[in-house]
């Protein structure tokens, strides 16, 4: 199974949907003290909050609630977080390890701790449809790239027809490629991260990042509501 088939499931879902699963999470961090995580990953916190930037956005966990909220642009706090994202800042919490390193050496996602074995034959639920979406049309991804990167973090590197890192938090980055479709092949896209990426999450979180990661770049195409055309 593709480590991003859960994430794909829970895809267009709030946090608050599974009532169960967001209370059993509030209650494991609810009085949580930050002073380990926030010395290993650099983070900011005071006697309410302690403070994660996830692909650019600044989050907060409350340390007496236990709960997470999203900065608006307006400086306003929203607590109506969708599944995937909540999932992956609660396991950056508890999934880091106690000394964490990034190797340098990237890898494809399905390749990292037995992922491969793994493997839905019968396609990735995310990252085919997403290469679907954007065969031929090589401009608009490389337009909704640019804006993405320009907007959380990262920058264009050389690889297949477009290619570019992305911050997802400042020690966690992945590097997302795309292959246009040809006479033989159709589109593909394939996302590689640095082989100690466990070091900071769980390996199936990446499903959740990777499915917050093509939705981001699909919502900054120039031709969704709200965004002007190619600069």
């Amino acid at each position: 199974m593709s480590v991003t088939y859960h994430a794909y499931q829970n895809r267009n879902f709030r946090f608050n949907d599974y009532e169960a699963i967001s209370q059993q999470w509030r209650d494991a961090f609810s009085g949580y003290d930050p002073s380990r995580i926030a010395r290993i990953l650099h983070l900011d916190f005071n006697d309410r909050y302690l403070y994660i930037v996830y692909f650019g956005q600044r989050y907060r966990l409350s340390l007496f609630l236990g709960t997470l909220e999203k900065e608006r642009e307006d400086g306003t706090w929203d607590n109506d977080l969708m599944f995937n994202e909540s999932m992956v800042i609660y396991h950056l919490l508890t999934y880091t390890a106690d000394h964490p390193a990034v190797s340098g050496s990237w890898v494809s996602f399905e390749a990292l701790d037995g992922v491969v074995s793994r493997r839905n034959r019968g396609g990735d639920p995310i990252l085919d449809p997403f290469s679907a979406h954007f065969a031929g049309r090589v401009s608009a991804l490389s337009a909704a790239c640019r804006t993405l990167a320009r907007e959380t973090g990262g920058e264009q590197i050389e690889k297949g027809d477009i290619a570019y890192r992305f911050i997802v938090f400042p020690q966690v980055s992945l590097q997302f490629v795309f292959w246009d479709r040809d006479d033989d092949f159709p589109a593909q896209t394939q996302i590689f991260a640095d082989s100690r990426v466990t070091d900071f999450i769980h390996y199936e979180t990446l499903g959740c990042v990777i499915s917050d990661l093509l939705e981001k770049i699909t919502a900054a195409e120039p031709d969704q509501p709200g965004r002007g055309g190619p600069e």
